[in-house]
């Protein structure tokens, strides 16, 4: 009789484990892909962002065009030297 209630407390406990443990699988899976669908979102914006860039550099003249990739050219050599001067 005693080994019965043993037994059905051990199968109980076994049961309740292993329901707590796919519950936190289940969340933890459940965040991961709250996190994929905001970055696919952000990854949608930004393409659709650049889109509008490009159109916007094609409607440009030569020289515009020009200025704008020194502009970009520029900041990027700086954001490079800051992040060597910081290492």
């Amino acid at each position: 009789m005693m080994g019965r209630r043993v037994a059905r407390i051990i199968s109980l406990q076994v049961r309740f484990t292993g329901l707590l443990l796919r519950y936190f699988y289940l969340r933890l899976r459940y965040i991961q892909l709250h996190i994929e669908y905001y970055l696919l979102k952000a990854a949608g914006a930004t393409l659709i962002e650049a889109l509008k860039i490009e159109c916007w550099i094609k409607s440009m003249t030569r020289e515009d065009r020009f200025i704008f990739a020194t502009c970009i050219a520029v900041s990027i050599y700086i954001l490079a030297l800051i992040t060597l001067i910081r290492m």
